[in-house]
């Protein structure tokens, strides 16, 4: 069953009342538009409303109001099924977070990234954040709905009787009273729960859920009773009360534009009709809806993706004529920022490697800035000062070499920012290293083990450069298409395997060369580092770092 039909859409109501308060500004005009619009249901219009608004916010200092339409842009990239992305813009709010965000967005954002990890199948990392939003709400109902999704995520994990015992605990709560639709949901699932460990009274808890719904006449909730309720008439092998209740959750789903349940209803009715001729009929109309299904996401995937690289080449434009006047000022500050790095690495206990490591980074720096930056930026002033601007042509030349310079000077940049090392470091981690996924890069990563131990500062530091550097070299030289990054936690240390299945090295020298700034890092920490390769079939290394 589509689950995205559980957002939770009483905690955007809550963000509305903190959004409309006294002490907050008007709603900036694209902001207005938007709500208008996510109210109409035309959610791919109101995202590129919301973008324009947290982009006004963003400049005008207004966090709380700017982390407001992150939420509202992940919540419509989850409904559109791009988790992934949702996920990521959920994280970008998250690192806004400061002491003038509501409790409320709190939760929301928390979350959103659980029912983003439910819908990929990781139920553990789900039911860590719907605790997360437990551990901060503020009202009953949210923590009653939480502990509902967390009961789901037992269910996906076929651990019925743990799903059933946190569904009893919460579904005689009296704040459901005031919310009838979040008291089905827990109904309904506990029916659902109860119906695979085959007890009878599952059937009670799917009419009860039912009734509640059908008071409500609104088919976005009555299509997952029906579906549940063909469910478990099909396992009681009664087809013809299993047909009746698929045909009335078919009919739902269409007329709540729930296109994934139509699906799931359609499957449902192809495996239990004995006619030749409505099978032929459910699988054509499956593989239409189903079509017609992935095309749309694709699409609104698509423009999500424009939308956000549209926003950053705006920000960029605004820089690119500093950059070309002032190219000196910026390998200048570049260079500030490598003094900067290089002094704080200078505090780790290991002060020869860490001085190795130091020097190999900042001569690797400084060739990039010297091949890369310094070059580009003198040969676009030349062209500036040479060239008729006012030629179209001459025009479009400079203002590609200035994207070029830009993007340079970003990677750059990014490769050697700061690193947090509070509460969000994980989430930092995850996303830096899911930034290498691709088309023909798949990337795992499992980070459970790390929730579980306490890094010290340096450790994490030293975690993250390890990665990076791993990953900048798998891009550049191993050609992989598979890359898992596992943590194993053992009483005396902490053990780190990288794992790809590219080209592999072929020169030892290389490997001792190319990665000597990853084994400088793990010495430092007074850590072991392993390489296992060989050419043409793979890359591997394992690292330990003592408590």
């Amino acid at each position: 069953m589509n689950y995205q039909k559980t957002i939770l859409l009483f905690v955007f109501l809550s963000l509305l009342s903190c959004k409309n308060q006294e002490e907050n500004p008007p709603l900036d005009t694209h902001l207005e538009q938007a709500e208008q619009l996510f109210a109409n249901k035309e959610y791919r219009k109101a995202y590129s409303f919301y973008n324009q608004s947290f982009l006004y916010n963003q400049e005008h200092n207004n966090t709380k109001r700017a982390v407001f339409n992150l939420l509202r842009m992940a919540h419509i990239e989850n409904l559109e099924c791009d988790y992934i992305g949702s996920e990521a813009t959920t994280t970008k709010a998250i690192q806004l977070f400061d002491k003038t965000i509501p409790i409320p967005y709190q939760t929301n954002a928390y979350n959103s990234i659980g029912l983003n990890y439910l819908h990929l199948a990781n139920y553990d990392d789900a039911i860590k954040m719907f605790n997360k939003a437990i551990q901060i709400a503020e009202d009953a109902l949210t923590i009653t709905i939480s502990k509902n999704n967390i009961a789901y995520c037992y269910i996906k994990q076929k651990k019925y009787t743990k799903a059933i015992e946190l569904l009893t605990e919460i579904e005689s709560h009296k704040i459901l009273e005031e919310s009838p639709l979040d008291l089905a949901r827990i109904l309904d699932n506990k029916g659902i729960a109860l119906f695979h460990i085959q007890d009878k009274s599952a059937i009670d808890y799917l009419n009860k859920a039912k009734a509640i719904r059908a008071t409500h006449k609104d088919d976005s909730q009555l299509v997952s009773s029906y579906m549940h309720l063909a469910e478990y008439y099909k396992w009681n092998n009664d087809y013809e009360n299993a047909t009746k209740w698929g045909e009335n959750a078919y009919k739902s789903a269409t007329k709540a534009f729930i296109p994934d349940d139509r699906l799931e209803a359609l499957n449902l009715l192809f495996t239990i009709t004995t006619n030749s001729t409505l099978k032929n009929n459910y699988h054509h109309t499956y593989i239409q809806i189903n079509d017609s299904i992935q095309k749309a996401r694709q699409q609104a995937k698509n423009q999500f993706a424009k939308i956000k690289y549209d926003t950053e080449k705006a920000e960029s434009q605004k820089q690119t004529y500093q950059i070309t006047m002032y190219g000196s000022l910026v390998l200048l500050l570049l260079s500030i920022l490598v003094f900067v790095l290089l002094y704080r690495l200078s505090s780790l206990r290991n002060k020869r490697k860490v001085l190795e490591t130091q020097y190999a980074t900042e001569t690797k720096i400084a060739k990039r800035l010297h091949d890369e930056l310094a070059n580009d930026v003198h040969n676009t002033i030349a062209f500036a000062e040479t060239q008729n601007l006012e030629n179209n042509q001459n025009k479009n030349i400079l203002l590609e070499n200035l994207d070029v310079i830009y993007q340079r000077a970003r990677n750059i940049s990014n490769e050697n920012k700061q690193i947090e090392i509070g509460d969000n470091f994980l989430e930092q981690l995850k996303h830096m290293v899911h930034s290498y996924n691709s088309d023909k890069i798949n990337v795992i990563l499992n980070l459970t083990t790390l929730n579980e131990v306490e890094l010290k500062n340096e450790v994490k530091v030293a975690i993250y450069r390890v990665l990076q550097e791993l990953m900048v070299n798998m891009k550049k030289h191993s050609e992989s298409s598979l890359v898992a990054i596992t943590f194993k936690n053992h009483p005396k240390h902490l053990e780190f395997q990288y794992t790809d299945n590219g080209k592999g090295v072929q020169n030892e020298v290389y490997l001792k060369n190319g990665l000597q700034n990853v084994e400088n890092r793990i010495f430092s920490i007074n850590g072991t580092i392993t390489f296992e390769t060989e050419y043409e079939k793979g890359f591997k290394v394992k690292i330990v770092i003592p408590k």
